[in-house]
């Protein structure tokens, strides 16, 4: 079953973190007091999402087949 969801990641330190999607290894740099929206989208019966949070990064881990974009203000972040 396919599955496609959207959150949202809010960066409320004091400052930037690294935003980390794995296994792509694709580094964004959220700043201070800013929110990214993350869409998460692929077979759920070929894997899971997991979410690691650090104290200067936050790791997410896809699947085999999933696809993770990561948007600010409505754009795709490249």
């Amino acid at each position: 079953m396919r599955l496609k969801q959207k959150f949202i990641y809010r960066n409320s330190k004091n400052e930037k973190i690294k935003l980390i999607l794995e296994p792509w290894a694709e580094e964004y740099n959220i700043e201070s007091n800013s929110e990214v929206e993350i869409i998460v989208e692929g077979d759920i019966e070929k894997g899971y999402l997991m979410i690691e949070s650090e104290t200067d990064r936050v790791v997410i881990y896809g699947w085999q087949g999933s696809l993770i974009q990561v948007f600010k203000n409505g754009e795709l972040i490249d």
